[in-house]
């Protein structure tokens, strides 16, 4: 009895979901930053990428937006956060330092990163992406999944892409 090693190009039910998630994923990008585009205030534009990103996405167990207060960041909206503080330092810390990182910051483990304990994540993993105007940092996006290793790359370019709509519907400084 032979056993034949199967690739994934003789399967053609896995390439044809790939495509699909990457459609949809597609989709519902377009479709975040066309509400951005038409939202009346950055805040508005804000709340709807938070609420868009918990509703379609289920593996993204929370969402927190966080905007830029003086010497803090403070919660602006939170979907399912477990808890943790309403405002935390712009500077020190995993979060500031996520913050001001100039492309998303990805935590794959945050049992291996106990530093996150502090701002309430201590398990799962965390995705963290900055809104950057000229002007500098306006909020940042937290998506957190009490999963490990459940960001992809396609998560970090969706964050990414909604970030850099997010920044051109800040005021002008």
């Amino acid at each position: 009895m032979s056993m034949a090693v199967v690739q994934d190009e003789d399967k053609p039910w896995k390439t044809d979901l790939a495509r699909k998630s990457k459609e949809r994923r597609e989709n519902v990008v377009h479709d975040i930053e066309e509400l951005i585009k038409k939202a009346p205030s950055f805040e508005e534009a804000l709340r709807i990428a938070v609420e868009t990103l918990k509703k379609k996405f289920a593996r993204y167990s929370a969402v927190t937006a966080y905007v830029a207060d003086g010497e803090e960041l403070a919660v602006h909206m939170a979907l399912e956060r477990p808890q943790g503080p309403e405002r935390v330092g712009a500077t020190g810390g995993p979060l500031a330092d996520a913050a001001h990182a100039h492309a998303p910051t990805l935590v794959s483990d945050l049992v291996a990163s106990p530093a996150w304990a502090a701002v309430g994540l201590t398990t799962g993993s965390a995705l963290v992406a900055p809104v950057r105007t000229e002007a500098g940092l306006w909020a940042i996006l937290e998506i957190w999944s009490d999963f490990r290793d459940a960001f992809t790359p396609q998560d970090v370019k969706l964050a990414e892409r909604l970030t850099s709509a997010l920044a051109k519907k800040t005021p002008q400084a």
